[in-house]
């Protein structure tokens, strides 16, 4: 049933508390001088007693009420292991003196791991040169599309020498030039004797597309971080590129790579069967991403059967490029070699006859499904001895998503939508423009299963699903605690009131996010909120009904986050 109402505990109840509290509080600390503070004599704060958890929960708060200018320095105790400045944009005056007092107070987080400072104006090479030193301990480190130049990658290659993942994402000031301060600091560090790791061997996972790194700096960053797991930039085009002349000459020395990721990035030229090429020189893959391109086909599809394991496959076909990638012919014997054993997580988009059941013949253990905009859908069946849809149910199926186009509608055929809804795990369903999801089907499902996971369901623009469809979810069998319902023609403000009501009067802890054609807006709260957005202004247009104690301000933009479904 849904989770429901109960009293807030101690802990979180005093959070709110310092949290809604906070400059009240602090009027009564005594002065303390942070421009003077030194390595050796440091300022004591009251909050130096909290643990890195509660300081993130009242960091994290603070940055959501736009205020934690006023309090940073108070926050940033030594045994803070998180630190999340991403978009310090939005606060009025941020970069005006904030970063002289993060910048001094910062050698009291000397256990800092994780630092954001993606989207701020804190990231530029003056100030992260200067305080980058200050953090040897970190771990993570994303200062994506931010200021950030060469100058800085050289700081970080010199100091975080046990840096495991590092975010460059569209900071267009960082070259091949930063690359190469990257590595060479990293090899001036690997003679010190207090090295036990050293960036070469502990960075893990480096994101850098859009920036000015070319092939040359691919090439040098992978030779030199062996250990290096995702590159974003690393795909097999740019390995064919790469090794196109030792492919060539057949080099028995062409050197390993232990990339786990994988991808045939799209607006980019193909080179006839380098797929193959490439994943011999990648033994470790066990996730693929491939935007299907000019010539591609089966032949090469197929060079996946090559690897040992395959956990992850997602293929984006397009409309504007005449596809040789067919269901029958690519994805079915990988499904076939990869679907009993390894495969977990299986996205398929922009394809031509994809077979629902043949994915859940083939692939009994995946956990995540994503159809997206697929051209059409076959019932074919895989063999003449058919086995019973009873038998075919995805029992590990936790995350489905399915859309079905946006100017043309693509019917999923009804029995494999019965079949999908059946998995009895499902924790998450996403349904977007899907005519055969209507009142029948879900009261066909209701029938197999009860939905005993289920925590978040969307389902938009489906016009063939009432309110009796939706009523298979409100009851107490489920742990649902999100309903998005995102103009649905049939499903009407009153059925949204009636199911306030029910979840009132069951005291269930749920949020129901609803938006008419018209993307007509109302607010609706079971309970007063303790505390509402400062500017009282709903960014996302949907109506809001909100049962739970605590309201909280809608994240959802109308649209999946892929990550969210992928991750």
């Amino acid at each position: 049933m849904p989770q429901l109402i109960g009293v807030k505990l101690l802990s979180q109840t005093c959070l709110d508390f310092v949290i809604n509290n906070m400059a009240v509080m602090c009027e009564k600390l005594p002065k303390a001088d942070f421009a003077t503070t030194t390595s050796n004599q440091t300022s004591q704060s009251p909050f130096d007693h909290l643990s890195s958890k509660f300081l993130e929960e009242i960091i994290g708060a603070l940055q959501t009420k736009r205020c934690l200018k006023k309090f940073l320095h108070l926050l940033a105790a030594p045994q803070l292991g998180t630190l999340n400045l991403r978009g310090s944009r939005y606060f009025s005056g941020f970069e005006d003196d904030c970063s002289i007092h993060f910048e001094l107070n910062s050698l009291r987080c000397v256990y800092l791991q994780n630092l954001s400072l993606s989207w701020s104006s804190l990231s530029n090479d003056k100030f992260l040169t200067s305080v980058i030193p200050m953090y040897v301990k970190l771990q993570v480190l994303d200062i994506s599309y931010s200021e950030a130049g060469d100058s800085s990658l050289e700081v970080i290659g010199t100091y975080c020498t046990n840096l495991r993942e590092l975010e460059l994402t569209d900071c267009r000031n960082i070259s091949d030039i930063g690359v190469k301060g990257l590595c060479v600091s990293t090899a001036h560090n690997l003679g010190r004797e207090d090295e036990k790791l050293g960036l070469h061997k502990s960075l893990l996972k480096l994101d850098s597309s859009g920036t000015q790194i070319t092939n040359a700096g691919i090439q040098l960053g992978l030779e030199t971080f062996r250990s290096l797991k995702v590159w974003d930039m690393a795909t097999v085009q740019v390995l064919a590129e790469i090794h196109t002349e030792d492919f060539l000459n057949r080099s028995l020395e062409i050197p390993k790579y232990s990339l786990m990721n994988l991808k045939i990035a799209s607006r980019c030229d193909y080179i006839l069967k380098t797929l193959g090429l490439v994943l011999s020189l990648c033994p470790f893959v066990i996730e693929v991403e491939i935007h299907i391109v000019r010539g591609l086909t089966d032949s090469d599809l197929l060079s996946l059967l090559s690897l040992e394991k395959l956990r992850k496959l997602k293929l984006n076909g397009c409309e504007r490029v005449d596809s040789y990638i067919t269901f029958g012919g690519g994805v079915t014997p990988i499904l076939e070699a990869f679907g009993n054993s390894s495969l977990k997580k299986l996205s398929l988009a922009f394809l031509r006859d994809v077979n629902i059941q043949v994915i859940a013949q083939l692939c009994p253990n995946l956990d995540l499904l994503d159809l997206f905009d697929n051209l059409s859908y076959s019932t074919a069946k895989l063999d003449e001895e058919w086995v019973k849809i009873e038998s075919l149910v995805l029992k590990q199926l936790e995350k489905l998503s399915l859309f079905a186009g946006f100017s043309r509608p693509i019917s999923i055929p009804r029995e494999h939508f019965v079949l999908l809804l059946s998995a009895p795990s499902l924790t998450d369903i996403y349904i977007d423009g899907c005519c055969t999801l209507n009142d029948d089907v879900l009261q066909e499902v209701a029938r197999v299963q009860k939905f005993h996971h289920l925590e978040n369901l969307e389902v938009k623009e489906c016009h063939n699903v009432t309110e009796k469809g939706i009523d298979v979810f409100m009851n107490a069998l489920n742990p649902l605690k999100k309903i998005v319902l995102h103009m649905c023609r049939q499903v009407k403000e009153s059925n949204v009131d009636y199911w306030v009501k029910q979840a009132k009067m069951n005291n269930w802890q749920i949020s129901i996010e609803f938006t008419t054609e018209n993307f007509d807006r109302f607010d609706f709260y079971g309970e007063e909120s303790d505390s509402e957005p400062e500017d009282g202004y709903d960014y996302y247009g949907y109506q809001f009904y909100d049962c739970e104690e605590s309201c909280e301000e809608s994240s959802s933009d109308g649209y999946v986050d892929e990550g969210d479904w992928w991750n």
